[in-house]
């Protein structure tokens, strides 16, 4: 679709007046704080809002049959957290492709091998330096992440230098290379990420567009487990604080702000599978094994401290099948499972103020 081309594209920025990035036949307008782009017979489409701060940016493809742009998705603090677009540059057939937390500060659209890539460059943000993340167009998906905040081509290359800070990352000499992207055929291991919003602390994953859990749904979903959870959402008291993921079984473990709360969520059933709620307990540290199958899960009671170890077996049914007792009031981190799920670690402080490793064989 798109010919092998390579640049990288600045966008003028001219407070709200009028500004133009030409590439060919098509321009790219900013005209009183929106985004349009312009064809050559002088039609004019509106693409995004760009006053809409932090500014969002704007990029076309090699081809110029395209255009990919960010919006607001207000998941950050202080409107950061955009959504990656992309349509034709008549506006038509517009497309989500991925969400950040992040705000964006510049895209670059690559093609090579028939493969199109967006390049997401993040700006300083509330978890300031962010990472640069590719998302290739077939797969709709992150492929590549890696620390940097810019790119600098390499000259008689189809490489970039990756920058952090306004110097190159020499560590490895990390570069990005257009040949390497278009070998990969998979998504990251990284490139699916759960976010909780700002305000509302609904579940967002990042490959969807809307939320994939509602808090305000909670409360009719987990009567079962009791009146005093719906009691808490209802009164604004509720906050999703955790969220970790087990694509196995594409179900989320969540930690209710304080940890007075734990649930797991079957997202493709969009079912409620457990819930309990304490003001007597915290719950902390939900770990799932490699293969999604195993949960491990820290409860505590003042120096009490136990790992609850859950597994599901498919169709919505998940059984507690250990409780291991830790020492009262002694430290422990590090949670990990084994390879093949059956074992799982853990450190704690000994007598010698030494951190020695634990293991807890599931398997029999």
């Amino acid at each position: 679709m798109l010919k092998k081309t390579f640049y990288i594209v600045v966008v003028l920025f001219l407070g709200f007046g009028l500004g133009y990035s030409e590439q060919g036949k098509v321009k790219i307008i900013l005209e009183n704080g929106y985004y349009y782009t312009q064809l050559e017979t002088g039609e004019k489409f509106e693409i995004v809002k760009q006053n809409d701060w932090p500014y969002n940016t704007i990029v076309l493809s090699p081809d110029k049959e395209y255009v990919a742009y960010t919006t607001r998705n207000g998941l950050g603090f202080e409107n950061e957290g955009r959504d990656i677009f992309y349509c034709k540059v008549d506006s038509s057939q517009r497309t989500f492709l991925h969400k950040f937390r992040m705000s964006v500060d510049t895209l670059l659209w690559e093609s090579s091998d028939a493969r199109n890539f967006i390049f997401v460059m993040p700006r300083f943000g509330e978890a300031g330096l962010g990472d640069i993340q590719i998302i290739d167009l077939v797969l709709k998906s992150v492929i590549l992440s890696l620390p940097g905040d810019s790119l600098r081509k390499i000259q008689g290359t189809n490489c970039y230098e990756v920058y952090l800070g306004g110097k190159p990352i020499q560590k490895g000499k990390p570069r990005i290379c257009l040949e390497e992207l278009s070998s990969m055929t998979k998504p990251a291991i990284s490139s699916v990420k759960f976010f909780t919003s700002w305000v509302e602390s609904d579940i967002y994953i990042s490959t969807q567009r809307e939320p994939v859990l509602k808090i305000s749904d909670l409360p009719e979903l987990a009567e079962k487990f009791g009146k005093k959870f719906g009691e808490l959402v209802k009164n604004n008291y509720f906050y999703i604080s955790v969220v970790v993921f087990s694509a196995q079984y594409n179900t989320i473990a969540i930690i209710g702000a304080g940890g007075r709360s734990f649930g797991l969520f079957d997202l493709g059933e969009k079912k409620l599978l457990l819930f309990d709620y304490s003001d007597s307990l915290v719950y902390a540290n939900p770990t799932w094994s490699p293969d999604g199958s195993r949960l491990a899960l820290l409860k505590k009671s003042g120096s009490v401290k136990n790992i609850d170890f859950y597994e599901l077996k498919g169709e919505g049914k998940i059984n507690l099948v250990k409780t291991y007792e830790l020492i009262a009031g002694i430290p422990v981190s590090v949670f990990r499972w084994s390879d093949d799920s059956d074992t799982f670690y853990f450190s704690y402080l000994n007598s010698n103020n030494q951190w020695s490793e634990e293991q807890i064989d599931l398997s029999r």
